[in-house]
């Protein structure tokens, strides 16, 4: 008599969630990074153009063209300056709290231990009422 399992009836995997986050903890920093010199580099380009319409002559056209990148490098610096603003406090805290993330590893490490446990779960019968035949 054995059970079928449905689509979507998958075990809960608390291990999963556990080390989603504690990879997010781990690449956070890295990711703060990438963002800070995004913004850095969005910066300095904007200077760049902006150097370039105040002290070059440039045509009608051209003038359009650098307004028009001028536009797109201010929204790539945006979304790494927001980006940064998000990850800054996570990264702040991993800082503050590596004791709480090293706890968290040796408890995502508990969790999978029982996760196998449960997973190769045999059941010894105690009687012989299962090999019964009537």
């Amino acid at each position: 008599m054995k059970q079928e399992r449905k689509k979507g009836d998958e075990p809960m995997r608390a291990s999963g969630e556990l080390e989603r986050f504690l990879t997010f903890l781990r690449t956070a920093e890295s990711l703060l990074g990438q963002a800070e010199a995004g913004q850095q580099e969005a910066e300095a380009q904007t200077q760049d153009i902006l150097h370039a319409l105040e002290l070059e002559r440039h045509s009608y056209h051209e003038v359009a063209a650098l307004g028009r990148e001028l536009s797109r490098v201010r929204q790539e610096r945006r979304r790494h300056k927001d980006a940064a603003a998000q990850l800054a406090p996570v990264v702040e805290w991993a800082r503050a709290n590596e004791g709480t993330v090293h706890s968290l590893q040796r408890l995502l490490g508990e969790v999978r231990k029982a996760e196998r446990s449960v997973q190769n779960r045999i059941y010894t019968p105690k009687t012989d009422i299962l090999r019964r035949e009537e």
